[in-house]
């Protein structure tokens, strides 16, 4: 019976062994430690507004294409994904189908989507309009037509994506398109 223990805790290590030297991203372990939630912010108010993970998310108002105002403020106690894109970036339009997807999924467990256009980058008036109704999206479209919100987010590569807590907390931010796992994965981790 020892040496049946013996052997299984010798297994067992070399499994581990494999998964966080070999396998590395992949294992089992990892993959177990992505799905963690990340952990509430005591004092969130206390923490410096910038644009780093750990920073509050930095306050701004636009107005959607309906014509109503958006402000990030305003969906304080909600996980947010903030999403900055134009209508010509093909890998905006390639994750915006799984951005729709999740917000279907999500919007009714508090959260939210503020899909924020870079619409002074625009090549023609209603290029982000056309876009939108092409493939269907329902979450909200903030339209930054002078390009402050974007300047202030120091956007320089399109998509860009800041995954933010109930208390306004950046937690996450990514560079470029992101696939329906990640973005799962980032939202079901928000506090």
């Amino acid at each position: 019976m020892k040496k049946f223990l013996l052997g299984a805790v010798v297994i067992v290590l070399l499994l581990f062994i494999v998964d966080k030297t070999i396998l590395k991203e992949q294992g089992i372990v990892e993959q177990a430690g992505q799905m963690k939630k990340y952990d509430k912010i005591e004092d969130p108010e206390d923490l410096p507004i910038g644009l780093e993970k750990g920073n509050l998310a930095p306050d701004f108002q636009l107005t959607d294409m309906e014509g109503n105002p958006v402000k990030l403020s305003d969906y304080s106690g909600k996980a947010v994904l903030l999403n900055f894109w134009a209508s010509w970036c093909p890998p905006c339009r390639a994750e915006m189908p799984h951005m729709e997807k999740l917000y279907k999924k999500y919007k009714d467990k508090n959260f939210v989507i503020l899909a924020v256009n870079l619409t002074n980058t625009e090549k023609n008036n209603g290029d982000a309009e056309k876009f939108v109704k092409e493939l269907g999206l329902t979450f909200t479209i903030p339209m930054d037509v002078k390009g402050v919100v974007g300047g202030d987010y120091n956007i320089m590569a399109y998509p860009t994506s800041y995954f933010i807590d109930s208390d306004g907390v950046i937690r996450e931010k990514v560079l470029g398109a992101l696939n329906e796992e990640y973005m799962e994965k980032e939202i079901k981790k928000l506090p």
